[in-house]
């Protein structure tokens, strides 16, 4: 072993046995850090009570949870590092670095950390974004170095709600996987309400009740916002505006209002539009619903 590194190991040993050597110093900074590590739980609860008492909506009061838990947390570790930084010998510090290099080296880590770079600064989707990998489909809640997390939408339900579950996936999935984002580009998606009337229903006048609910929904809420973050819709307004189409099967008539709507709002969007084309059909008995019938044969 050369002499230069034989002396550097012998003056780390008697670094380390010299700090041994003053038990009450290390004492007194034991009680120090737990007191810290107290003060630090107390504020945390604090501020959790706080943000529950007085944060209803459930969005934001889960990011605020989650950025108060990171700030106090971060503080307190500072704090400790702070009362311990001078104890803590070389040998010590070399220990640590080598362990940190060893979890930074676990397979999967990196490939999670160079994706969590790759979602910050290529926007990739931020917080807000709706994104569907592998048929889940969430609203981002959270990214973190690790991974990100989905508050997961739709699933069981028949509406595009969130179920209330929040899902975790790895930063590296979008390396190894397709992922379908809204609202990054664009914040308007079209969607379909179908219709199916009987042979002889009044189809031209169900078709006009359709186009006219879905012109005024798209003079209402759609052509003022247009100029908004849409880059990739068409700029003709006519490629905008809501279309009915008409097919026949052996069920009867099938009409469908095809139209655009924001991505969260298509629910409430889609309400809206049934409540009111039913209304107005309800108000014309010639329009009539295709049904099956079951006829029973008597012997």
């Amino acid at each position: 072993m050369p002499d230069f590194l034989t002396e550097y190991l012998e003056r780390l040993t008697n670094s380390f046995l010299s700090t041994m050597n003053t038990p009450d110093d290390y004492l007194n900074r034991i009680a120090l850090s737990a007191v810290i590590i107290i003060i630090g739980l107390f504020f945390r609860l604090l501020f959790k009570k706080l943000i529950t008492r007085y944060v209803s909506d459930y969005k934001s009061r889960y990011t605020l949870h989650k950025v108060i838990k990171s700030t106090v947390v971060t503080l307190t570790v500072l704090c400790v590092l702070f009362i311990w930084i001078q104890a803590i010998n070389a040998l010590i510090l070399l220990a640590l670095l080598i362990s940190i290099f060893v979890i930074f080296m676990v397979r999967g880590l990196t490939n999670n950390i160079i994706g969590y770079f790759v979602i910050r600064y290529r926007k990739y989707f931020k917080v807000g974004h709706r994104v569907e990998i592998n048929n889940i489909i969430g609203d981002v809640i959270e990214i973190n170095p690790v991974n990100f997390e989905l508050l997961e939408v739709r699933n069981w339900l028949s509406s595009d709600s969130n179920t209330g579950r929040v899902i975790k996936l790895p930063n590296k999935i979008i390396f190894e996987e397709s992922i379908e984002m809204i609202g990054i580009v664009n914040t308007l998606v079209w969607q379909e309400i179908k219709y199916v009337l009987s042979f002889d229903s009044d189809w031209r006048t169900a078709e006009q009740i359709m186009i006219d609910a879905g012109e005024d929904y798209f003079k209402g809420a759609i052509l003022p916002n247009l100029e908004e973050v849409n880059k990739h819709l068409p700029t003709e307004v006519d490629n905008l505006q809501p279309v009915v189409s008409l097919n026949t099967n052996e069920d009867g008539i099938i009409l469908i209002l095809r139209y655009l709507v924001h991505y969260k709002n298509g629910t409430s969007v889609k309400t809206s539009l049934q409540r009111k084309i039913l209304t107005n059909f309800a108000n014309n008995p010639d329009i009539k619903f295709a049904t099956m019938d079951i006829r029973i044969l008597e012997e």
